[in-house]
């Protein structure tokens, strides 16, 4: 079998996991599989016993593919809208791409379109594995719904507001399900090195925050330092991650600065290392999405600011909705939060309530992964 994965690069720690945890179901099910990584990154990062193969603009490096798609130039077979022959499983593992905020030009959507039914007449499955979509409300995110209606075998939205956003841009209802992130079937792996950080509480930043909402910097960085001062007041030591790249760490380095450089900056970590440091924190407070589901998925309680409705849906699953931060309120207002978790009896009653809703997860996950291969097999 010839299996295909779109949209999972490496730069993103987030995305990184999520290619882990499909190459880890691909190994599983089919250790014989031929692999085509088709996106922006380099591969041999990622420990697998599977045969990849790269397209040729990719292994050049992931800046000439990432200067082409900002040029919004698609020139086979440098581009990653370049179908392949003889694929017989496409997997999209993209995350969030497909919808309003994406403002794709009318040239680059006739690239997808024409990528696509390429790919279906060859004889493809194309799969969607679980990821946030839309809203499709402009005239560019409504072109991007038909593309998906017409061309997927099967479309998995991580939440219900996303397989909401499908159903109204008219999405086949038979072509969607709805299942969570599938990142929990991947173990993390807790470097040794930090291990004085154990049970010490745990700060994700996000640039993404200031791009994506309407607080300024330093609004963000006051909220991160008022909260770490609180944390540090109940006497519990803080570290922070740098789940990405340059940008976030660039963050964590201007908040040390307000703590006179002592607090510990941890960064450049794999992705199955940064899950298996989250997964001995204390507490974390994030604002990176995977970081969120790698501490919750690990039965640890966490706080999270947000800047897309996936946080707030996610949160919603668990049924721990009240540790969501509105970073549109004042933060005196959600301080309670903070004591709410370190409360020793109202901690363990989070920890248990995610415990068992990470039973759940698992299954579902499972389940997802059988109708992947149904659809491929058959």
């Amino acid at each position: 079998m010839k299996i295909q994965i779109d949209g999972a690069g490496t730069k993103n720690k987030g995305a990184k996991l999520m290619l882990r945890a499909v190459l880890e179901q691909i190994e599983e099910r089919h250790p014989e599989a031929q692999i085509i990584y088709n996106s922006v990154g380099k591969i041999k990062t990622i420990k697998t016993s599977l045969k990849i193969k790269q397209p040729l603009f990719e292994k050049l490096g992931p800046l000439p593919g990432e200067v082409l798609n900002e040029l919004d130039i698609h020139i086979p077979p440098l581009s990653e809208l370049t179908p392949h022959k003889d694929v017989d499983l496409l997997l999209d593992a993209s995350g969030f791409r497909f919808g309003d905020q994406w403002k794709h030009s009318k040239k680059y959507l006739k690239w997808m379109e024409r990528y696509y039914r390429k790919m279906k007449d060859r004889g493809t499955k194309i799969v969607f594995l679980p990821q946030a979509f839309g809203p499709f409300e402009t005239p560019g995110g409504k072109t991007t719904a038909d593309i998906l209606d017409h061309y997927a075998d099967l479309i998995f939205a991580r939440e219900s507001k996303s397989k909401e956003y499908l159903l109204k841009a008219g999405v086949s209802p038979e072509e969607i399900e709805q299942y969570p992130d599938f990142t929990i079937l991947t173990k993390g792996e807790f470097p040794e090195k930090y291990r004085d950080l154990r049970g010490a509480v745990c700060i994700i930043p996000n640039n993404k925050m200031i791009r994506y909402t309407k607080l300024h910097d330093s609004e963000y960085l006051n909220l991160l330092d008022t909260l770490i001062k609180d944390l540090q007041g109940t006497g519990k030591e803080v570290f922070l991650l740098n789940h990405e790249g340059k940008k976030d760490l660039e963050i964590c380095q201007r908040i040390n600065e307000r703590h006179g450089g002592v607090l510990p900056i941890v960064s450049d970590l794999n992705a199955k290392e940064i899950k298996g440091l989250i997964g001995e924190s204390y507490l974390v407070v994030s604002s990176r999405y995977h970081g969120v589901v790698s501490a919750l998925n690990q039965g640890v309680p966490c706080l999270a600011t947000s800047w897309s409705h996936k946080y707030e849906l996610l949160f919603r699953d668990y049924g721990i909705e009240a540790c969501l931060i509105d970073v549109r309120k004042d933060y005196r207002s959600e301080r309670k939060k903070i004591g709410m978790l370190l409360d020793p009896a109202r901690y363990k009653e989070i920890r248990d309530k995610l415990f068992t809703k990470r039973k759940v997860v698992r299954e579902k996950s499972e389940e997802m992964w059988e109708k992947v291969w149904k659809v491929a097999e058959n």
